[in-house]
């Protein structure tokens, strides 16, 4: 065992172990703890556990409930991974790296010499040009998710069978390191439009 830890309820660690040197940051599902002030970052904002709640207001607004800051009612049985709680529920889940459209896009990148087989481990290069252990790669969106869904996919409806074709289509992935993935998105600035009614038809008299 490399790494052990205890949580609190909202996500602080009442101890933590290390057996070999290396840093253990990962927290709550989608966080990643910045050491030197203690927050949790989310891609579009920063956790505080000792508070539980988010130190920024939710950039979807109202959208996300009537408290801008809460994390969850419940942090056992409710996540929000990126601090925009709407995504799962307009596009369902991003596909894994070990699922059948990650393994697709693992195929792919080898073919093109982007994943290799270098002494037992296998490594992938990601969009910075350096080369990491493909543990540690994201499944990442060559055209946005956000972007994809404000100006396509909410006038298809949530998680509508185009909707997942899309999520589900190996060709609309690459890796990337994880850390470069998530400060892209959060680069990004947008958030999830709501999905547009579909037009009812015309009554016929």
């Amino acid at each position: 065992m490399v790494w052990e830890a205890g949580y609190q309820v909202w996500g602080n660690l009442t101890h933590e172990k290390e057996t070999r040197p290396v840093q253990q940051n990962l927290r709550f599902q989608g966080q990643y703890l910045d050491r030197e002030t203690g927050l949790h970052y989310n891609l579009y904002r920063f956790y505080d556990p000792d508070i539980g709640k988010f130190i920024s207001g939710d950039p979807i607004s109202l959208r996300g409930g009537i408290n801008l800051y809460a994390y969850a009612p419940n942090p056992l049985s409710w996540i929000d991974p990126l601090g925009l709680s709407c995504r799962n529920d307009y596009l369902g889940r991003t596909p894994g790296k070990n699922s059948r459209t990650g393994r697709e896009v693992i195929a792919r990148m080898r073919q093109n010499g982007d994943v290799l087989d270098v002494n037992g481990q296998t490594i992938f290069k990601a969009s910075d040009g350096n080369w990491y252990p493909l543990r540690e790669a994201d499944m990442s969106h060559t055209t946005d998710a956000v972007t994809w869904w404000n100006n396509t996919g909410r006038y298809l409806g949530p998680k509508s069978k185009p909707v997942r074709n899309w999520m589900l289509d190996s060709n609309n992935y690459y890796l990337d390191h994880y850390s470069l993935n998530r400060s892209a998105g959060a680069q990004l600035g947008q958030v999830y439009l709501p999905p547009v009614p579909p037009t009812p038809p015309p009554i016929v008299k």
